[in-house]
């Protein structure tokens, strides 16, 4: 079960990370026609800027959960290979532990933020769209993230039991 969990994670994870590489894209081109406009025709592009800091907030979230689910996450690993390969398990359990709480916490504080925007109206300064559907895109990635934690961290914690003990 853990190992089909696994395979569904690491493949919602990559959707969303290919997903934000297009955005990104098309964003790159976005920003050289914005550049060209303002540089040769004097018109740059209407409320680019308004899409462009909320894309990038999306952009961003949408990668984190590719990040944990490739356990590509910067690991310190002098005190677990010093203590032995168990050791080293429990620890790596550990990290992905502290790392899953930190994303469930941070997806309920966006979670709030975006609540907040809702009922407060927050607009764009150019466009004046809505601000809160696209942070509430953000907590929903953010929530995604967490949830791949914790894959990742049932997987931790079965690798760490079933270590054999050192020598």
């Amino acid at each position: 079960m853990l190992a089909n969990l696994e395979r569904h994670a690491a493949r919602v994870a990559r959707i969303l990370a290919l997903g934000a590489a297009a955005v990104l894209l098309a964003l790159a081109l976005a920003t050289m026609a914005d550049v060209l406009l303002r540089k040769f025709a004097n018109r740059p592009i209407h409320g680019f800027n308004d899409v462009a800091t909320l894309a990038t907030a999306i952009i961003i979230a949408a990668c984190f959960p590719a990040l944990l689910v490739a356990r590509a996450n910067v690991t310190i690993r002098i005190v677990g290979s010093a203590l032995g390969t168990r050791a080293a398990r429990w620890l790596d359990a550990f990290g992905a532990l502290v790392t899953a709480a930190f994303f469930v916490l941070m997806a309920w504080q966006y979670v709030r933020f975006s609540a907040e925007l809702s009922r407060s109206g927050e607009a764009t300064a150019i466009l004046r769209w809505p601000i809160a559907p696209w942070w509430w895109v953000v907590a929903a990635l953010v929530a995604v993230t967490a949830l791949a934690g914790l894959v990742v961290l049932a997987r931790a914690v079965r690798d760490a039991a079933d270590a054999a003990p050192d020598p």
